[in-house]
């Protein structure tokens, strides 16, 4: 970061990466954002988070509240509640997949994301409800629900990585499969084909002109991985997943170190 270099656009994961493992934002991380935004760089959140869990960003007062959300299904404005965009799965692809996931790969359970309603089978381990509103569904009527953005695939007995082994050649290029479960929880996350962080991203800078050498992007997880790739400065916390390691970003601190935001004071 030689040369007095400093990105047009900075892009951060949040749990694991901006945030501190209690999910709230330190002060050197809050004040790094406000120095950027004075020095003219735009700041920017892409998570995996549905809308409803971003209370978190409307709270840093930012002069822009939209955020990439549901790992890049959703263009998300918390201020308004209101979705700027939204890339939904197929229902014909939704119900296909599900019912040859749950044919080849025992004792999964479902669960499907819109931008307001959780909606899951019987025995889906909802592990952080607090303002969801739940609805239980068995499988065949869950995988007819429209307009769903993300599809989740839990297995209680195995990683995420073990679950993605076993799903991901099930489905094939039918959808993008991914995962955040940093605690090893065998969670994994799918979008319609191509969706990710990184292609709404992509959009996102399009519109605006900026390019991908400009863009410096932080993150922790295999939902990271493809905007990660497409930003000219990626960089991985100390605690990333190891697929992250070919990659060739520059690693930093810890989320507990609010390593994003002494990296991005150290542009200024």
């Amino acid at each position: 970061m030689s040369g007095g270099w400093r990105p047009r656009l900075v892009v951060s994961d949040l749990d694991g990466t901006f945030l501190s493992p209690d999910g709230t934002v330190s002060d050197v991380n809050r004040g790094a954002v406000g120095d950027a935004l004075e020095a003219g760089i735009e700041v920017l959140f892409a998570t995996g988070r549905p809308p409803r869990w971003l209370d978190v960003v409307a709270d840093l007062g930012l002069p822009s509240t939209v955020v990439i959300a549901s790992n890049g299904a959703l263009v998300y404005d918390v201020a308004t509640d209101e979705v700027l965009r939204r890339r939904a799965i197929a229902t014909e692809v939704l119900r296909s997949v599900t019912a040859d996931v749950a044919a080849a790969v025992e004792a999964v359970d479902f669960a499907v994301e819109d931008s307001a309603v959780f909606r899951c089978t019987d025995d889906y381990v909802v592990r952080a409800s607090a303002g969801t509103q739940i609805e239980r569904l068995p499988t065949d009527r869950l995988a007819q629900v429209d307009g769903v953005v993300k599809l989740l695939v839990q297995h209680q007995r195995l990683t995420p990585d073990d679950l993605a082994a076993l799903v991901e050649p099930v489905v094939g290029d039918r959808l993008t499969v991914t995962h955040s479960a940093a605690d090893g929880w065998g969670l994994l996350e799918l979008s319609a084909p191509g969706v990710t962080k990184a292609s709404t991203l992509a959009d996102w800078c399009a519109d605006r002109g900026i390019e991908a050498a400009d863009v410096a992007a932080f993150g922790d997880m295999p939902n990271d991985r493809a905007m990660l790739a497409w930003v000219g400065r990626p960089h991985v916390m100390q605690h990333a997943h190891p697929s992250l390691a070919d990659l060739g970003a520059t690693v930093i601190g810890s989320n507990l170190e609010s390593a994003v935001g002494h990296t991005v004071r150290g542009w200024l």
